[in-house]
């Protein structure tokens, strides 16, 4: 199954350079911050956050949720889809 992507198009990020979104080096954590100022004026955050945490997305800001974020986030998911319940978002 193909999933929907169609949200994609309207992401603020979208014609942005992708590297803006994974940090890297000594000023990691301004990158950072600076991705996720622009995922804070986007439409369609909730369905990049969700898209990331379902797909297993790793590395990168998505969502406006930092790498760690999203495996905390994950962590709940997949333990909630395991046991049938729903975790608090």
């Amino acid at each position: 199954m193909i999933p929907n992507l169609d949200w994609l198009a309207d992401a603020a990020c979208a014609g942005m350079d992708s590297r803006a979104f994974f940090a890297t080096g000594h000023h990691a954590r301004a990158q950072v911050n600076a991705a996720r100022r622009v995922c804070k004026t986007c439409p369609v955050q909730p369905h990049c956050r969700d898209w990331a945490i379902q797909t297993g997305e790793y590395w990168g800001v998505w969502g406006g949720m930092s790498q760690l974020e999203l495996r905390r986030k994950r962590r709940r998911f997949t333990s909630s889809a395991r046991t049938g319940t729903r975790a608090a978002a």
